[in-house]
């Protein structure tokens, strides 16, 4: 639907009798799936604990509520004496809302509030103050992101087919789809852009979730600021927020969803799409629990989708479900308050309730913040764990002898235990490549490709580098073997030549990683290479500069026809 985001409602009836009846039960023990526990698992403390937990920290404590549109004027703020762990506001005397204060239930007594309400109350309080200035950076390098990727993608076969559906009997709509112009309702230009932004998987990734943090969050908030006229500032502020709720419950979710077979950007992300909607919305907390809620009850991603178009489809659904679920909940309609943490809620079905992993998700909300975590930006259009083996390739590439390049015997790559174990499934999966999508997901593919090219890029990945028999040969001779004392962003590589001789290269932190990061200039230089030829070069440094805030008052709908052809 697309909405007519012009008038806010009231607050929602009866919340007060839902949510007394709210308290979650105690977890039961989840039977939990083992087949790949044991490479998931020890990739996971690794990246967790070698970083030292390296998340930016806000300075000073929450502040609490003044009078703002999602309150009512006779709800006067009152700070709570815990007020580094606590958020809400206690209402005056003689407001008909819940009484209940919104505090963390382990410091403030009362009925425990449940994860959609504990989020629901961290996007208020920070909806309504400035956010740190390291998390408004990494938002705008998010977003500056997005615009590289989806400029990318935006011609892919996927998108052109889903972009007919999306304007298809629709006429004049409100909202529209990057770099096209196109106009549609509100609800399919955030399945479009959504997808169109992970088409490519050009997009970054946080290391420790196991998400594309952007893809699902920024085309729901654009769409839903566009139709709100909201202005780019608040958009950009919106997205953070949502993709911070999204971490949030991605890292309850892992590592058992991924390890059931499932894709935790699909139900985080949905998550957080509705969670930075909401924020554009000005939903009171009430209502947005309810927008969580119903995002969160919206299904999860089976992990086959992988290698076909209709990844692309689902990233870009969530999104479509993150703006709708928002919509609905601005208008009324209500989500169970469990629907996350309930007996028979999200990760009860599709993960499990472990309450030391939930509490590890929710205790630091507000004060470390993982949008400025383990967060990698792509050289590469392809997925994270082809970043460093590529970086591998392309160096060892460069220091051979161009009579040894059409020499090569072997080519094997010392990886962590997960990227061995991913590469080899793929390899047996998808056999002969049937397109793009395959290819993109087969490291083997990739590692042949760049070789045979110098490069890696879109052209790589095309029909006429697929059918070429020198990079199908190479293929066959790649091969991932596990390392223990490796992480996703590192990897070695050594090459066999025919006459015996043998090469060998190496990264520890591939080009993009959280340990050699992609500066500002590097993601405005990928936006450049990835717009060039749709639009000239004084609209992409127009684009960069509305990002980082010039002019000041650009409305999200103003930037959108900034990215129109």
């Amino acid at each position: 639907m697309s909405g007519d985001f012009s008038t806010m409602s009231a607050s929602s009836p009866a919340s007060a009798a839902r949510r007394a009846a709210a308290s979650p039960p105690s977890p039961p023990p989840m039977h939990r799936m083992s087949h790949s526990w044991d490479v998931i698992r020890p990739h996971l403390q690794a990246q967790r604990w070698a970083r030292g937990r390296s998340r930016i920290r806000s300075r000073g404590g929450t502040p609490g509520f003044t009078a703002s549109r999602r309150r009512s004027a006779t709800a006067t703020p009152e700070r709570c004496q815990h007020r580094k762990t606590c958020y809400g506001w206690r209402p005056a005397a003689g407001d008909n809302r819940d009484q209940r204060p919104y505090h963390w239930p382990m410091h403030c007594g009362g009925t425990p509030l449940s994860v959609t309400e504990r989020l629901a109350d961290f996007v208020m309080v920070h909806g309504a103050s400035p956010l740190p200035d390291a998390v408004q950076h990494q938002a705008r390098r998010l977003l500056l992101n997005a615009a590289a990727a989806s400029a990318s993608g935006h011609d892919h076969p996927a998108i052109r087919r889903l972009r007919e559906w999306a304007i298809d009997g629709i006429a004049g709509g409100a909202a529209r789809l990057l770099w096209h112009g196109d106009r549609t309702s509100g609800d399919r230009a955030a399945l479009v852009n959504g997808a169109m932004l992970e088409v490519l998987d050009f997009n970054e990734t946080h290391i420790e979730a196991f998400v594309h943090p952007t893809a699902p969050v920024w085309p729901a908030v654009q769409a839903t600021a566009e139709l709100a006229g909201a202005s780019l500032a608040d958009a950009v502020t919106a997205t953070a927020l949502g993709i911070e709720v999204e971490l949030a419950v991605a890292t309850m979710l892992m590592p058992a969803h991924y390890e059931q077979g499932f894709n935790p950007a699909v139900a985080a992300g949905a998550v957080g799409a509705a969670a930075g909607c909401s924020v554009i919305l000005g939903l009171d907390v009430e209502r947005t629990a309810d927008a969580l809620g119903l995002a969160a009850l919206g299904g999860a991603g089976p992990l086959e989708v992988l290698g076909t178009y209709v990844h692309p489809y689902r990233i870009g659904d969530v999104a479509r479900s993150g703006f709708t679920a928002a919509d609905l909940a601005r208008r009324g309609f209500t989500a169970p308050p469990t629907a996350i943490d309930g007996e028979h809620g999200l990760l009860a079905t599709v993960a499990e309730r472990d309450p030391e992993r939930i509490e590890d998700a929710l205790g630091s909300l507000g004060d470390e913040w993982r949008i400025c975590g383990p967060i990698a930006f792509k050289r590469y259009p392809t997925e994270t764990i082809s970043q460093a083996p590529l970086d591998c390739i392309l160096d060892l590439r460069e220091r051979t002898p161009p009579e040894k390049l059409s020499q090569v015997a072997s080519m094997t790559f010392a990886v962590a235990p997960l990227v061995a174990e991913v590469n080899r499934s793929r390899r047996e999966r998808f056999g002969v490549l049937a397109d793009d999508q395959q290819a993109r997901f087969d490291g083997s593919y990739c590692a042949a490709a760049a070789w045979c090219a110098g490069r890696f890029t879109v052209e790589e990945l095309g029909a006429e580098a697929r059918s070429d028999p020198a990079v199908l040969a190479l293929r066959d001779k790649v091969s991932f073997v596990a390392d223990e004392g490796r992480g996703m962003e590192s990897a070695s590589l050594d090459v066999t030549f025919a006459d015996g001789t043998t090469e060998h290269a190496a990264t520890e932190a591939f080009g993009g990683s959280t340990a050699n990061p992609l500066s500002d200039e590097d993601l405005l230089a990928k936006l450049t290479a990835a717009a060039t030829g749709i639009i000239d070069t004084g609209r992409i440094n127009d684009i960069s500069a509305a990002i980082n805030g010039d002019p000041p008052d650009l409305t999200a709908g103003d930037f959108v026809a900034l990215l129109a052809l």
